[in-house]
């Protein structure tokens, strides 16, 4: 059974080749061409993110006692089996099989003989004459007692050109390429669930024999996974499904980490049939790089696991291969087995934000995460919005309460003033009025979360906050040589001044000493707007921005609401997060989310 193939970089997903190979020497690699041409002398090195194999993992998680490998090559070449692993700092090598191969473009075979199982299994291709690599595969000789079968569940809101491409490229790789024979198979074991919430995709741009097409309400990413797990249960006995993988709509798919998902789930021993398989989330900007590989959620205090490595290096991937703690693996890609999904343990109605990490805390006891199972998403700092604002801490306060983890009322207190400050000392009142706003609406139950509209309260939160603009058509003119400036270190402040600032909300109730400041929309600081007159929020990357100015009174005003909020804090914090713990359960039942998406 074929368990990994040999992929090549390319336009659709990424072109950075020390994803997928190095080499030294003279080597020849076009994008158009699935071949790699190796000069005389020239090496080709596999110890990469996408194409070694994480042997430890296959043989902890799976059935799988031996390793094979199968390469396609023309020419004089010699065959190097690796074993790598990380211990502390330092990364060792054990070579295990060394082959000189001579090939006129048939597949060759060899064997990886290890009794130890710590690390990654590489491939070494070593040129003795000018010689062709043309991809291949790592197999075993075990077969799955019951092949894995998933219905990939996809929340889309208006991204139609990233779903139709994504689709393509889907079609395109299994049904358009013959990697190996275990293609044919997943084939059969792939159904796809568009959950529409826009209604603005069109039917006949799909294969409707693989991918069902749902209209639904625009109950946010919440609403739509749970819809899809809804519909993809209505079929689980007919099509004999048993994971759904839930994946975010603007994300860019290797259609190989697909693949490989399935096959782990058909793998898989007997007492991790429960595991939930997790993909990494890597930068589109910077394909390299990697944000998180699970997280751990600290009552609201965001750990990503393994964030900021670069993955050309085979130190990064090796430290991917230390397992550690993990609370949940978010919903860009998490493979859930269904049956854990009942008419009595659905997700959340929480819109946006948190519903991946409430579910993860209440089901998952074990996430595998695996070199090479991974989306490229745009990074989050890139994706400014106020509405955020709302979403996150009054989510945070849902999903803790739920989970009997909320903060103690004093120490929330002081998190939720700080946040509502930073706002203010940038003068942006209608980021720190949604905060309060979401705090607010916590207050007010459970059962006003149960009856709310949360497309017409989305629509209430996207007016209220913050519209971006193209730089060029802000009232103030954009001076780029200033945002730079404003992206230095951080001043250092004497205890005086800074007791100034927090008196006077960063100058604002002092006489303005500059018209016009910039900062960052994403990383803003304080030492950057005090006592200016207004604000160019920018954001480097869709060179976009929004401007905010000093209103004393408003200012006063968001004190005066400050003061409310700690106060009502005080009065219900205790209550509502009891009655959260102890009624939460009525928000995750199948007849509550039917009536919610008007289904029933």
């Amino acid at each position: 059974m074929v368990i990994q193939n040999f992929i090549f970089p390319s336009v659709e997903t990424s072109t950075e080749e020390e994803l997928y190979f190095r080499t030294v020497g003279e080597v020849e690699y076009t994008l158009s061409q699935n071949k790699i041409l190796l000069k005389e002398k020239a090496c080709l090195y596999f110890d990469t993110y996408f194409n070694s194999l994480s042997i430890g993992k296959w043989k902890k998680y799976t059935k799988v006692k031996h390793v094979f490998v199968n390469l396609k090559i023309k020419g004089k070449a010699k065959i190097r089996l690796i074993r790598k692993e990380r211990i502390g700092e330092e990364v060792q090598s054990h070579f295990l099989n060394e082959s000189i191969l001579e090939s006129a473009g048939e597949e060759v075979t060899l064997k990886f003989e290890d009794s130890n199982t710590n690390g990654i299994y590489s491939v070494d291709i070593v040129a003795l004459e000018d010689t062709e690599f043309y991809g291949g595969f790592y197999w075993t000789d075990q077969d799955a007692d019951r092949f894995a079968k998933i219905a990939l569940n996809i929340c889309t809101f208006r991204r139609e050109k990233f779903v139709e491409k994504n689709m393509g490229l889907i079609e395109e790789k299994l049904w358009g390429i013959d990697f190996c024979s275990n293609y044919k198979i997943f084939r059969k074991n792939l159904h796809i669930f568009l959950i529409d919430n826009a209604s603005t995709l069109e039917k006949n741009k799909f294969n409707t024999d693989y991918i069902y097409l749902i209209q639904n309400k625009n109950v946010g990413g919440a609403g739509g996974f749970t819809r899809g797990l809804i519909e993809i249960k209505k079929l689980q006995k007919e099509e004999g499904y048993t994971h759904a993988l839930l994946m975010d709509d603007d994300i860019v798919i290797e259609v190989e980490s697909l693949f490989r998902t399935w096959v782990l789930l058909s793998l898989l021993k007997e007492e991790y049939k429960k595991a939930f398989i997790g993909g990494a989330m890597l930068r589109l900007d910077k394909a390299y790089i990697q944000v998180e590989s699970g997280a751990l959620w600290d009552r609201g205090y965001l750990v990503s696991r393994k964030s900021g490595l670069d993955l050309r290096s085979v130190e990064a991937c090796l430290y991917n291969e230390t397992e550690e703690k993990v609370d949940y693996c978010a919903w860009w890609y998490c493979a859930v087995p269904l049956e854990i999904v009942t008419e009595n343990n659905l997700p959340l109605p929480i819109f946006i934000r948190g519903d991946d990490v409430e579910y993860g805390l209440r089901n998952i006891k074990k996430v595998i995460l695996m070199n090479g199972i991974c989306v490229w998403h745009e990074p989050f700092e890139n994706k400014y919005s106020s509405s955020m604002f709302y979403y996150i801490l009054r989510n945070r306060l849902i999903d803790n309460a739920i989970h009997h983890i909320a903060l103690d009322k004093k120490e929330f207190i002081k998190v939720m003033e700080k946040q509502v400050r930073v706002e203010l000392y940038l003068y942006r009142y209608k980021n720190a009025r949604l905060l309060m706003r979401g705090v607010m609406d916590f207050y007010k139950g459970i059962d006003w979360l149960k009856e709310q509209d949360g497309e017409k309260l989305h629509k209430w939160i996207m007016n209220e906050g913050y519209k971006m603009q193209y730089i060029e058509e802000l009232e103030e003119g954009f001076d780029y040589p200033s945002y730079k400036n404003a992206l230095g270190e951080k001043v250092k402040t004497s205890l005086g001044h800074r007791i100034i600032r927090r008196v006077t909300i960063n100058g604002t109730f002092l006489k303005p000493k500059c018209k016009v400041a910039v900062t960052s929309v994403a990383d803003g600081k304080h030492s950057n707007v005090y006592r200016a007159e207004k604000v160019i929020n920018y954001d480097k990357v869709s060179q976009k921005g929004f401007i905010t100015k000093r209103d004393v009174k408003e200012a006063k005003a968001c004190e005066r609401l400050l003061k409310r909020v700690i106060a009502a804090t005080n009065q219900y914090y205790d209550k509502v997060n009891e009655e959260y713990a102890e009624r939460g359960k009525e928000l995750m039942q199948s007849e509550f989310w039917k009536h919610y998406l008007g289904i029933l």
